[in-house]
């Protein structure tokens, strides 16, 4: 395509044309005459289309506004005047991505769509949402999704309430989000960084209606907006169509003031101490956080913030990195990382040890320092270097994403530049700067930037943050001590209203949308689905105890690999060892490279080597008929094929995993990180422990989880006395997990590689072990019952469900309906705009359990209500054949995600391991497409058959858990 020709079209002026050869793309820099709105189109064959407009918002607060607001955008407006078109969209879009998020200076809402007509009813909610919100006239948006008291009765607690509030509550459980806070705060004084952009809890009740108004009218008009357009599209027809529908009704004032203010260098390093809360009586040993974080340079200079985060890598990111070798060494911490932020107009540079004590703040600071000058002095290990750099170029190369479109990444990219007044195309750029980076290495560049950005820099904050125990317990105590006086201070008539403002909220959440509004939210039909699964072409070929499966596809010279071994008769006595071991594999030196040859080799030559151990269910609906398996997943260009499996074969058989101290080292690395994050991930720790009550195969997988964070402590707690037992587990693991025999090779290549990838890979097996072992898993007693498990956060996880196949009931596609209607209309209400959760799940499985869940939930007793009523909520279901289906094509939407080389490899080899049939996928698909209100009704027996035995676990707040001790048999603090 070229629009050179046309400098103005329908209502844009042209002002750049550029072809970006990384991306095959023609790109096109637009701005919007009348309105000043800025546009930029990526122009390309690729039918996942993408759309964002995103709004520089700079807070001058911590009441979280800008957060509030892209929440509270999204709750109708002038043209679709409902409760939550967001949520409609979700229920009925086939969209490939549909989000909003908050940064702190900007907010950005990009959806993506592989249908033409479901990618313009997506861009048409979405800007009538950002231009028009109905805030303005409904004052009941901020209530529900920023705060507002909560008060049943004028004998009961005065309390807050709402989204963000209990979004950021759960947010602020993370030891994390305190150095994050206090980091960002010393560093930006003056400018808007220094402001939570999310909202800080305390400060969100002072944001008032007035002031929330006040931010959008600021903020959202098309002068402060870009817009950003991805894709195969008829673009003049989409420039038509913003044009006449959206931009034409304003004009540009010149009034608009978005631009971040630029933070001042300050003359020395500033020092901050900051705490976070461990419970009561816990060891504080250990559990100090340090940080130094530096401002360097501008994002708008993209090559440099590129070779930043390059430097970053190779300082910190592997085992071999000079940096992070130097803390552990020093004994600074247990674990030691780093980050480079970009998505700031100053971005920050930061080296943090976590694991650490307070004492040894000044240790930490000048090992940091003295490392760095002998680098600028001895130089950078080139080998490094350039490991780094093939990495970064593989993964640009390659662009796989996962399960997000590359247009939206793209866009993300194109937004930490362009936002600040930079060139948008230069951000998707990036052959010029890997040719110039690998000159630069033969000089002293990346010693210079450590000069310039790292040492010779005042702009420096160095952050200290200890654990305080039963800090969360007092702060709470505090809380409620400030609302009963807040209460006390209240005149009756004032407690009235707030009641009666509670009751209104509730009725206006509880009631239906108007009928002709949701009318108003286009929606494709089930005929636009296509009838049939998507087929994966598995070529099988059996050859003696191995199993070949090649997917053909056309993957650009990249091979991708799964070695699947059967490990199903290991002793159980040996799974918490084999966790571990998974997670030390390739980190001990071998016969003939030492560890950090093993780092940097994967990194030079490889685009990711990772193991994994998991049970799979191998009989649909039996979750007690599995097999267990350990996994190698490797990908490497063809021409590093053979050093890939001189890796692995290293890692495999040479390893000598007999050193104590490197495996205390890496012991307590583990461990940390597992402190640091236990609590982002109680929502897959309940769901777990809670359906491994139902099923052998989950109680396997549950080791991997609560089960394997206590083995850890154990073995942290006392490593002298478990370190032989765990070195003997090591060297019993080995011939189980690397066995020759009974082996499953999935890959995918293009053709013309197919021999040489199967030739090269059944080499590298002929070497590894031969290991005779039974084939029948070792059952496992189940962990626990009704559990809760205590954590110092704010929030709670709270899961309750069972197994419906123990009650005679199969699978069937209208649970995967069922599960859209429930997530986005019964638990969505209840849960999320009631409850005031973040959100909620639900899943039914192929294997007969289903689960009902919540998501930094501050409500616990109310949820479990939610889920008891379920049952009798669906047998009185009513749907119009515009609503059934509208959550048909939603469905759908999940189910028909496009996939990577990677992920088509991932989904292929599942499908064959779990024995699920195309017959049974086509059986499904059917089921989903064909379901009827009698279907769905139907299923109101098999949630109260699942519930029946009130089987229930939660983790969070120890408070909320103790205060609801009758509902557990057993209470674990963590």
């Amino acid at each position: 395509m070229s629009l050179t020709d046309k400098k103005f079209l329908c209502g844009f002026i042209l002002l750049q044309e550029d072809f970006v050869e990384e991306i095959n793309s023609r790109t096109f820099l637009w701005e919007h005459e009348q309105s000043g709105a800025k546009l930029f189109y990526v122009a390309n064959d690729d039918d996942n289309k993408v759309f964002s407009i995103a709004f520089p918002t700079p807070p001058a607060d911590d009441t979280g506004v800008a957060h509030i607001l892209e929440h509270s955008a999204l709750c109708g407006s002038k043209k679709y005047r409902l409760k939550e078109p967001f949520v409609e969209l979700v229920k009925g879009s086939m969209n490939t991505f549909l989000n909003a998020m908050t940064y702190p200076d900007k907010t950005v809402y990009p959806v993506a769509s592989r249908n033409d007509k479901d990618f313009r009813n997506l861009m048409d909610v979405y800007l009538d949402a950002v231009f028009y919100p109905l805030l303005y006239e409904n004052q009941y948006t901020l209530l529900q999704e920023g705060w507002h008291y909560n008060l049943e009765s004028l004998e009961g607690e005065l309390t807050y309430n709402g989204v963000v509030y209990n979004e950021m509550k759960g947010v602020y459980s993370s030891p994390e989000a305190y150095l994050e806070n206090a980091t960002l705060k010393a560093l930006f004084p003056d400018n808007c960084y220094g402001f939570e952009s999310g909202g800080y809890p305390d400060a969100i009740p002072q944001l008032t209606q007035e002031k929330f108004e006040a931010f959008h009218k600021a903020y959202y008009s098309p002068e402060n907006a870009y817009i950003y357009l991805y894709g195969d599209m008829d673009i003049e027809a989409t420039l038509k169509y913003l044009d006449d529908e959206y931009l034409s009704h304003f004009s540009k004032t010149g009034t608009v003031d978005s631009k971040v203010k630029e933070q001042k260098i300050p003359e020395r390093t500033q020092e901050v101490e900051a705490f976070y809360s461990v419970g009561s009586h816990e060891d504080t040993k250990d559990k100090t956080y340090h940080q130094l974080a530096i401002v360097t340079g501008k994002a708008t200079d993209v090559n440099l913030c590129r070779s930043l985060k390059l430097l970053q890598s190779v300082l910190l990111d592997n085992e071999n990195s000079p940096l992070r070798r130097a803390l552990l060494e020093a004994e600074i911490g247990q674990s030691v990382s780093g980050d480079f932020e970009s998505s700031l107009l100053q971005p920050v540079f930061s080296v943090q040890a976590s694991g650490s004590e307070q004492e040894l703040r000044d240790k930490f600071v000048s090992v940091i320092y003295k490392t760095l000058q002998e680098i600028t002095i001895k130089g950078l290990d080139k080998d490094l270097v350039r490991a780094a750099l093939n990495a970064m170029e593989f993964k640009l190369r390659e662009a796989d994403f996962g399960a997000y479109p590359k247009g939206l990444i793209y866009g993300l990219s194109v937004m930490t530049n362009w936002l600040y007044g930079g060139d948008p195309a230069e951000a998707l750029r990036y052959n010029d700067y890997l040719e110039q980076m690998r000159q630069n290495m033969e000089g002293r560049y990346f010693e210079s930037l450590i000069e310039n950005y790292l040492l010779d820099n005042t702009h420096k904050a160095i952050v200290t943050l200890m654990p305080e125990p039963g800090k969360e317990e007092r702060e709470q105590e505090a809380h409620r001590r400030r609302m009963a006086a807040l209460k006390s201070a209240m005149s009756e008539e004032e407690l009235q209203n707030i009641i009666a403002q509670c009751e209104e909220l509730h009725r206006r959440q509880a009631a239906p949308d108007d009928e002709e509004a949701l009318l108003s939210i286009p929606l494709l039909d089930r005929r636009d689905i296509r009838p049939t699964i998507e087929k994966f072409p598995l070529e099988q070929v059996q050859e003696e105890e191995k199993t070949w499966l090649y997917l053909p596809a056309k993957t650009n010279q990249i091979a991708y690999i799964n070695l699947t071994f059967d490990v199903t008769g290991m002793p159980a006595e040996l799974l918490p060892a084999c966790h571990l071991l998974k997670g030390v594999l390739g980190k001990f030196d071998t016969e003939r490279y030492s560890y950090e040859e093993i780092a940097t080799r994967t990194i030079m030559y490889t685009g990711g080597v990772s193991f994994a151990f998991n049970a799979m269910v191998t009989e649909p609906g039996n979750p007690d008929k599995y097999k267990i398996y350990f996994s190698v997943k490797a990908k490497a260009l063809m021409e590093n094929l053979d050093k890939l499996y001189d890796i692995l074969q290293a890692v495999a058989l040479e390893s000598r995993l007999q050193n104590q101290k490197r495996l205390q080292e890496l012991l307590a690395e583990i461990k940390t990180d597992w402190d640091n994050s236990f609590f982002s991930k109680g929502q897959t720790v309940a769901l777990t422990r809670l359906q491994s009550y139902h099923s052998a195969a989950v109680k396997v997988s549950e080791t991997a989880y609560l089960t394997y964070y206590q083995f850890l402590k154990n073995l942290a707690a006392d490593f002298e006395g478990g370190y032989a037992k765990v070195l003997s587990d090591f060297a019993k693991l080995l011939p189980i997990l690397f066995n020759k025999k009974n082996v499953i090779v999935s890959y995918s290549c293009d053709e013309e590689n197919q021999p040489a990838v199967k030739a090269k890979t059944a080499a590298f097996l002929d070497k590894l072990y031969d290991c005779q072992q039974q084939e029948e898993p070792e059952l496992l007693p189940a962990p626990g019952h009704n559990e809760g498990i205590t954590t110092s956060g704010k929030v709670q996880y709270v899961a309750a469900g069972g197994s419906f196949a123990k009650y005679g009931h199969k699978f069937h596609g209208a649970m995967c309906v069922l599960e859209t209607i429930l997530r986005y209309e019964y638990l969505w209400t209840k849960i999320r705009v009631q409850g005031g959760a973040y959100g909620a799940t639900v899943h039914f499985d192929l294997n007969g359990l289903g689960y009902f869940a919540s998501y930094r939930d501050p409500q616990l007793q109310k949820s479990l209500e939610a889920y008891r009523g379920l049952a009798d909520w669906l047998e009185a279901l009513d749907l119009s054949p515009r609503e059934l289906n509208k959550y048909v094509i939603g469905t759908m939407s999940a189910v028909d995600t496009p996939l990577t080389n990677s992920m088509r490899l991932d989904t292929a080899a599942g499908l064959y391991l779990k024995n699920i049939s195309e017959e049974l996928r086509q059986q499904n698909r059917r089921q989903i497409l064909e379901v009827t209100v009698e279907d769905l009704r139907s299923l109101g027996k098999v949630v109260r058959d699942m519930l029946r035995d009130g089987d229930i676990c939660v983790v969070g707040s120890k408070q909320a858990i103790e205060n609801s001790s009758e509902l557990f048999e057993k209470i674990i603090h963590v």
